[in-house]
């Protein structure tokens, strides 16, 4: 939320409720939410209409987590004081967390119409333009805003990435270069600037730039794993824990909307192999999405299913996961362990788009073969390596691809027989297909 919002709607009140929202303004800045709340709750049981204190509660709220409570209680301070240009802004903000992507846009440009000067305005109506496939015109946002900030590194970064998914990847480079000028800590900057050199091939460049970022961020492992995967050598036998996690959870708000940008078809091709290997959905099966993130295979294994169970590594991916429903449970954790502690106890086991941040699949494979009863069926995904020689590369996109040959040898080691491997473009990358395999396994009769 803007730290603008402090400005009151009207300036003339009686004296008392002045300085009770004084109080509880005060707090608020201070980040002592609870006494801010009950200030705020307290100002409103004797002022029910007070625009300002709904407006700051439900700022309150929005920072706690509670947005369809914050979205409530900033339309009624709007209802109360239409004109109320910074309360407009923030049910903008709340409404582009919700996913309410043309509902913020229509905030964000009544801000504009009172204020075209209001920067984060622009910004924000940046981010849901680029939210709704609207590229150049989020372009063209970024642009107005940085035009009256242009030391604003966060709107030369999110220039940046409208930029790299309109494929002008040298100016998308030049926007991340001012970011990170401007805020060396930017951890989006580094990374989406090496993704960038990486997809022109300039992997040294790339290297350096990973190299600036962890003498800014010495322990995050995302770095570590790009490291890895742009300079060459042994690769890591798969990606740290604390890679997974940092990386998703860092990027579980915008996952499925950069998805859907990318063709990203992996959830539909596993899908399409459940439906040739399992009988008609009957809702009868015990079924677990392996690596399940938002929860994008839910609509797709639920008519499977008697009860669909879900496990990740990233809490944040798992709160959109539980939002979007379908499952029994969810639960945060590495996934072979969990495979190997849960024996016997799923007839379809689908991982869709996770085996790719595996290197060497033995143990991960040999768990999910366990986890299957017999006669039941493994469904997975996997980038394919143009070597089949290879069992796997670590790529500078900072996946692993496999060889089919591998995963073939995985597959009969654990037991499973394959039914079917396909191949397919599992998704677009800066542009550029991604060849991958779709491969459905069974587990032989007892």
């Amino acid at each position: 939320m803007s730290r603008k919002t402090v400005k009151p709607a009207r300036a003339a009140r009686p004296a008392p409720l002045d300085a009770a929202l004084r109080l509880a303004i005060d707090a608020h800045q201070r980040g002592q939410l609870a006494e801010a709340e009950r200030r705020y709750r307290a100002l409103l049981a004797v002022a029910p209409k007070h625009a300002d204190a709904l407006h700051f509660l439900g700022v309150l709220l929005h920072q706690n987590g509670q947005r369809e409570g914050a979205l409530a209680l900033i339309a009624r301070a709007l209802v109360i004081a239409p004109g109320y240009v910074d309360a407009r802004n923030n049910l903008g903000n709340v409404q582009k967390e919700l996913g309410l992507a043309a509902d913020a846009e229509s905030s964000y440009r009544a801000v504009l119409a009172a204020r075209p000067d209001f920067a984060p305005a622009w910004n924000n109506l940046g981010v849901v333009l680029k939210a709704q496939g609207r590229g150049q015109e989020a372009a063209d946002a970024y642009r107005q805003a940085l035009a009256l900030t242009p030391d604003n590194a966060e709107s030369w970064a999110n220039l940046g990435n409208a930029l790299r998914a309109l494929h002008q990847l040298d100016e998308a480079m030049t926007a991340y270069h001012k970011a990170i000028l401007l805020a060396p800590q930017s951890v989006d900057a580094y990374h989406n600037l090496g993704q960038a050199l990486v997809s022109r091939g300039r992997t040294g460049e790339a290297l350096d730039v990973y190299r600036r970022w962890q003498e800014q961020q010495p322990d995050n492992p995302m770095i570590a794993h790009m490291i890895a995967a742009v300079a060459g050598g042994v690769a890591p036998g798969r990606a740290s824990d604390g890679y997974v996690q940092t990386t998703f959870d860092r990027f579980a708000s915008s996952f499925d909307d950069v998805l859907a940008s990318l063709d990203y078809r992996a959830p539909q091709l596993c899908g399409a192999l459940v439906a040739e290997a399992a009988d008609a959905p009957r809702g009868a099966l015990e079924v677990l999405d392996a690596g399940c993130g938002t929860g994008l295979c839910a609509p797709i294994l639920a008519p499977y299913a008697h009860a669909l169970d879900g496990v990740d590594l990233s809490p944040k991916m798992l709160e959109k996961a539980a939002a979007r429903g379908g499952y029994r449970r969810l639960e945060a954790a590495e996934l072979t362990a969990w495979l190997a502690d849960h024996p016997d106890s799923y007839d379809l086991v689908v991982s869709a788009d996770t085996l790719c941040y595996f290197g060497a699949l033995e143990d991960v494979v040999a768990a999910a073969a366990g986890a299957v009863r017999p006669g039941g069926h493994l469904v997975f995904t996997l980038e394919e390596c143009s070597d089949d020689a290879l069992p796997y590369r670590l790529n500078p996109h900072g996946r692993y691809s496999h060889g089919e040959s591998y995963a073939r040898a995985c597959l009969a080691a654990a037991g499973l027989d394959v039914t079917a491997l396909q191949r397919h473009v599992l998704r677009t990358e800066l542009g550029a297909p991604v060849a991958g395999l779709a491969i459905a396994a069974r587990r032989p009769p007892a």
